[in-house]
């Protein structure tokens, strides 16, 4: 069977799981995201002689545990990672996990963690997506020429690449203009669409533009509502986290 699936042979080791979320967010007030934990579930078969616990970040090796010795990170990732302490008491897993702090877009990536005896290796990995909206604008435009509202939503200094959606209400959406994307010397995304909807009647009309991030449950929506005659306008902002529904309104 292949590496990392927890097959168990003589002397092995079972990699049950590893703890890495999914999601964090950057900027939305939740201070549970001031650190990410991450913990890697095993159990070993036996009592191995020689017994290591290595993470990875896109490869890259950040940390390691020899049972028997202190813990040791990699001196260019050492400011993301907090105090060390005991994940447990049990020698063999004293300190198999870690706490990362400061989180930033540097730190999104997959995370890979190894552990390795005398006589057996095995690991697993799981993606952590970085969400930052922490320093991000937002600009939603509308302008009415004759029964046709021209709309235009803008996105500056967001994390990750957005995908920009409208939501036209009860009105017909009959042109988009393609999402135009701009990646910042800091890493993050500047972007830009258009769209067109053809005012079908005189009630009030709600639009709605949506920021989106690829496979990740999480929106950022703008609201903009306006009559036919323009006398009515106005907007709402709103985060919206999809797995959570909860919705903040500023």
């Amino acid at each position: 069977m292949p590496f990392g699936d927890g097959y168990k042979t003589a002397h092995s080791i079972t990699l049950h799981d590893i703890d890495v979320p999914h999601m964090v967010v950057i900027g939305d007030d939740d201070e549970s995201d001031d650190v990410i934990n991450l913990d890697c579930e095993y159990e070993l078969e036996d009592n191995p002689t020689y017994l290591v616990v290595k993470w990875f970040m896109n490869n890259n090796a950040i940390y390691q545990w020899i049972r028997g010795q202190k813990p040791s990170v990699v001196p260019w990732f050492r400011d993301h990672v907090g105090e060390i302490v005991e994940t447990s008491t049990e020698p063999n897993h004293q300190y198999r996990g870690l706490t990362l702090i400061n989180p930033s877009i540097e730190l999104d990536g997959v995370y890979k963690c190894l552990v390795q005896t005398e006589n057996d290796s095995k690991f697993k990995e799981e993606e952590l997506n970085i969400v930052d909206v922490s320093n991000f604008t937002i600009h939603f435009d509308h302008v009415q020429v004759q029964n046709e509202t021209h709309l235009e939503c803008s996105v500056h200094n967001i994390y990750p690449e957005p995908i920009i959606s409208f939501d036209p209400d009860d009105e017909v959406l009959i042109h988009t203009t393609p999402i135009n994307i701009t990646k910042l010397d800091n890493g993050y995304y500047d972007a830009i669409a258009g769209a067109v909807v053809q005012n079908i009647d005189e009630d009030e009309d709600k639009f709605v533009c949506s920021i989106k991030f690829d496979g990740l449950p999480y929106n950022i929506n703008v609201d903009v509502v306006s009559s036919a005659d323009a006398l009515i306008t106005f907007e709402s902002f709103s985060l919206l986290l999809i797995s959570s529904l909860a919705r903040i309104m500023f």
